[in-house]
């Protein structure tokens, strides 16, 4: 029987993305809100989707968007007939977990469809007061902090450091908002720069010159600000001829390693998180573990070095960096790694991306303080990441618990253990 020529039936070409066929060809399995049931294994950690478990409502789950893009979509509601509209699509970490669920049985893009539908947003009503700061921050100092861009290259005084803006260098080391400002947060930086030294690399830093990767813009909806600060970086980055960028933030790999290319934009270098060059250079024997450090630890995958990191490609797995961590933490002696029920793509948020660290506190706390109850459940001492915003996250839940458990930066335990 021949279909109806309605483009509801249809599929739409490879590579391009239809917001109603997503929304209309959503079979409402809820799929999107578990780990996949293969690879569940207890009822306490079978959940995939933070917003969903927190709120309960189906409308805050993957389907439950679906419904509401369909009918925005049709014509039928406006995005300002509801208050409600705001928290759906916002008190949300864009994480993926329903994304990379969904692509276990279909392959729609429903987390395209949530950037789609916050961008429409954003054009019709404006950023929401939560992220208004966040986006007045980067418009007038290229940074989430509101922080001075002679502040940028604070971190590396007295290190020697090539400057990008004068030298040229094999390797661009691009620092990120979250690293290169914050106090707290500093030491991995400068732990990269010193580790980078020690083995001989040839790279640089931008230095004030350094802009935000506009990870945060591109979450939170703001796709003409994130466009800009997109196409800037990458010519800047390609004028320098060098091979490689180097980052040690998982938003900022992500966002230069994936969305710069969803934009189009022509990258002649290579995109790289640290921790996947560390492990080259362990392997050719220029990083050199040595010393031993009795710690039991488990490993949390941030989002944007997992299922948020590379294209997905229909009848493959979800890829993602989640070996080289794994293998950089075995090869430090004494380190037992015990791993989470959730893990690779599996894994839960920390709670800190898509603008709810910045707009959802008590959202972003309620997801982190679950993860760390799945990582003390594991027998771990420490848990460790390599991602700005899951450290603050998950730093700041674990002031509050009762039974702490440490957290580890995997660049500064490798520190340690040189």
């Amino acid at each position: 029987m021949e279909l109806p020529k309605d483009p509801r039936y249809l599929k739409y070409p490879v590579g391009e993305f239809d917001p109603r066929w997503t929304a209309w060809n959503c079979s409402r399995c809820s799929v999107c809100k578990w780990v996949d049931s293969w690879h569940v294994k207890s009822w306490k950690y079978a959940s995939v989707c933070p917003q969903h478990k927190r709120y309960r409502f189906d409308s805050y789950s993957c389907q439950g968007k679906m419904d509401l893009a369909l009918n925005y979509i049709d014509k039928k509601i406006t995005l300002k007939d509801s208050s409600a509209v705001k928290d759906v699509l916002f008190r949300c970490t864009m994480c993926g977990g329903c994304d990379a669920m969904d692509k276990k049985v279909r392959d729609g893009e429903t987390l395209k469809l949530f950037k789609w539908l916050r961008q429409k947003y954003v054009s019709e009503l404006g950023p929401i007061p939560e992220h208004r700061a966040l986006l007045d921050s980067i418009k007038n100092y290229d940074n989430v902090w509101l922080q001075p861009r002679t502040r940028r290259n604070v971190w590396a005084k007295d290190m020697n450091i090539k400057d990008l803006t004068k030298d040229k260098a094999e390797v661009i080391l691009f620092t990120g908002c979250t690293y290169g400002l914050s106090q707290e947060l500093q030491g991995t930086i400068q732990a990269v720069g010193k580790i980078l030294k020690a083995c001989k690399v040839d790279f640089g830093i931008l230095g004030e010159k350094e802009v935000c990767c506009g990870s945060p813009l591109e979450k939170i909806g703001a796709e003409e600000e994130f466009t800009r600060l997109a196409k800037q970086n990458v010519e800047t980055f390609n004028t320098l001829k060098s091979k490689i960028l180097l980052t040690p933030c998982a938003g900022c790999y992500g966002t230069i390693g994936l969305e710069y290319d969803e934009r189009k934009l022509k990258k002649n270098f290579k995109v790289l998180h640290v921790v996947e060059y560390l492990e080259e250079l362990l392997n050719s024997g220029k990083l050199k573990i040595k010393k031993e450090l009795p710690l039991k630890v488990t490993w949390h995958d941030p989002c944007h070095m997992g299922r948020l990191s590379r294209p997905y490609v229909p009848g493959k797995e979800i890829d993602g960096v989640y070996e080289a961590p794994r293998n950089l933490l075995k090869a430090i002696p004494g380190v037992e790694l015990y791993e989470m029920e959730r893990i690779k793509e599996y894994a839960w948020c920390c709670g800190g991306g898509g603008g709810v660290f910045t707009g959802f506190k008590d959202f972003a706390q309620w997801t982190a303080l679950e993860r760390l109850e799945e990582a003390k459940d594991t027998g771990a001492q420490a848990i460790v990441t390599s991602c700005p915003w899951c450290e603050s996250n998950l730093g700041n839940a674990i002031k509050g618990m009762e039974e702490k458990i440490g957290l580890k930066n995997l660049i500064e335990l490798i520190t340690e253990a040189l």
